[in-house]
């Protein structure tokens, strides 16, 4: 047989096996499933996923879908993450984008940044254990330089932090409030590879000089909201509510000065010095906070 007449049939199988990406993208697709099979040919691999549950994205016209992990198109296509640990049967998290054809449905992995600011992926369940979420400063006014800084413990460890830490996306600010997810894995990451397991990925977030105002900050986790925290910017001259209640000056919430606070957000009353504001629920449960670790007022 011919080179010639080799490479032509291998063209062919290529467009028989492997599922291509030229056909209508219907968007993208985020679903838990069930892996039944890796299936590999010459020209592409995919593994085949029973669809359990469908977050967000088209409702797909199977409940059984190729997630295609790999095809010999051409560069500069790039490849999502397909999780070496998946095996038959295991339960797994997909995100790609959608694909339709006259012959059916497929969700496939060949990813770009113009569609989508993190990476495809087929991987284990990554799920988030425990979370905290703070700001520094603690009681921000429109004077300080704002930080966001989250803690966050997934279910699966990670070979170092680098990995753990690249589990969380860059923040999205829409309007008064900022997202983060903790699924995303940043297309740009590079890790030094040092054995040092972790399940525990840290990020802080610099937000600048904010308004006064409230605001909320999301973390989403493959399913939906993670968890919420609502914080507070102050007017600058205004003295914090915290800096108000620490009667005796140092640096912290004492006994007598949490039974204060309590006291005003009950009755809802101002707390004197603080220009007229009032303990919110939000406000109190970081006062509550601070009183329970001991914790010194920023």
């Amino acid at each position: 047989m011919s080179k010639r007449l080799l490479v032509l049939l291998c063209g062919v199988l290529m467009l028989t096996i492997a599922p291509q990406t030229t056909s209508a993208t219907d968007g993208e697709l985020r679903f838990t499933g069930t892996a039944e099979a890796f299936q590999s040919a010459i020209g592409g691999s995919w593994w085949v996923v029973t669809v359990e549950k469908v977050t967000s994205g088209p409702q797909p016209c199977s409940n059984r879908l190729r997630v295609v992990t790999w095809t010999s198109a051409a560069p500069p296509v790039e490849w999502g993450y397909a999780d070496p640990e998946i095996k038959p049967n295991d339960r797994v998290q997909v995100y790609g984008r959608y694909v339709t054809e006259d012959s059916g449905c497929y969700v496939t992995l060949q990813w770009s940044a113009m569609q989508s600011p993190s990476l495809y992926f087929i991987r284990l369940p990554v799920e988030v254990v425990a979370v905290e979420i703070r700001t520094t400063p603690a009681a921000p006014t429109t004077a300080d330089e704002i930080s966001l800084n989250l803690t966050v413990t997934f279910s699966k460890e990670f070979s170092n932090e680098c990995f753990a830490q690249a589990q969380l996306s860059n923040v999205r600010r829409e309007g008064e409030k900022f997202l983060v997810t903790a699924w995303e894995i940043w297309p740009d990451i590079a890790c030094i590879l040092i054995y040092r397991p972790t399940r525990v990925g840290q990020r802080t977030y610099p937000l600048g000089r904010l308004p006064a105002g409230t605001y909320t900050v999301e973390l989403h986790d493959f399913v939906g909201v993670a968890q919420r925290l609502t914080f507070t910017v102050a007017q600058a001259g205004q003295v914090s509510l915290e800096r108000a209640l620490d009667e005796n000056g140092n640096n912290r919430i004492d006994d007598p000065e949490i039974i204060r606070a309590i006291h005003f957000w009950i009755r809802q009353e101002p707390v004197p010095g603080t220009g007229g504001q009032v303990i919110s629920d939000a406000a109190v449960i970081r006062l509550l906070n601070l009183w329970i670790k001991g914790e010194p007022i920023r």
